[in-house]
């Protein structure tokens, strides 16, 4: 369903039709401030906000309880309300190219949710409640200011792609072989030093993308993950010898 101007709310012709709309896009309409009849439309599944100048989300998203997609791209909000958590049959949410630089702990709530993107922002950290959504399957978190990744993000067990690239993240830790079900990896563009041997584990990874990094060499075991076609180290220490030695030892296409 198509909103092409805020002032329809104001129609009453048009309330019940609003009333029972199932989706609705108010993208590109210079928003500041959303309507307070917005947050009346309670059969909402999916809510598209993209390209306004919005700054905050108002608590009263929580009267949205039947959103399954919510869209609040390239706006001006340096924060999500903890209310967020209210929307518990959330499956795609999409807030990437704002400021934000934290998500609030009740984002753990959203238990259905399977597509998250938050990339262009200025996040810094994701919190441990991440750990509940056991539904995901793909999250993109690339162009942020993140150094330090939590454990709860290796412990979703449906996660199949997750894009970590131009962040500034120095390590991974062993807990990623927690994260069967993965097939795309992408770590370009940060200061990692090396890739732990439990990568190995992986036994669905298809593509590892390493660019722009500080990676000399690459662990042995993984030789194992057999699914793997593609790895990635363009602009790394690791000489084009060693990368083709290495190659040729797990019949794996290496760029670099």
């Amino acid at each position: 369903f198509l909103l092409p101007t805020i002032s329809n709310f104001q129609n009453p012709i048009l309330n019940l039709e609003f009333l029972l709309a199932k989706s609705l896009e108010l993208n590109g309409l210079d928003l500041r401030i959303l309507p307070k009849e917005l947050f009346e439309l309670e059969s909402l599944e999916e809510l598209s906000l993209d390209e306004n100048q919005l700054v905050e989300i108002p608590e009263e998203i929580q009267n949205l309880k039947n959103l399954k997609k919510l869209s609040l791209g390239y706006n001006d909000l340096m924060a999500l309300p903890d209310e967020i958590g209210e929307l518990t049959e959330l499956e795609t949410l999409y807030v990437g190219y704002n400021s934000l630089d934290e998500l609030p702990e009740s984002v753990g709530n959203l238990k259905k949710l399977k597509k998250l993107n938050i990339a262009q922002n200025q996040l810094l950290g994701l919190p441990n409640s991440i750990e509940n959504w056991q539904e995901i399957e793909k999250i993109s978190l690339h162009d942020n200011l993140i150094s330090k990744l939590p454990n709860a993000l290796w412990k979703l067990p449906k996660l199949r792609k997750l894009y970590l690239d131009n962040n500034r993240i120095e390590s991974i830790v062993s807990a990623i072989k927690n994260t069967v079900s993965l097939e795309v990896l992408v770590l370009s563009g940060n200061q990692l030093k090396e890739i732990p041997e439990e990568i190995g584990t992986l036994q669905n990874l298809r593509e590892l993308l390493l660019d722009k990094n500080d990676i000399e060499s690459l662990p042995e075991l993984l030789k194992d993950c057999k699914k793997l076609e593609v790895i990635s180290l363009t602009e790394n220490p690791i000489t084009p010898e060693s990368a083709k030695e290495f190659s040729d030892r797990i019949h794996v296409k290496i760029d670099t």
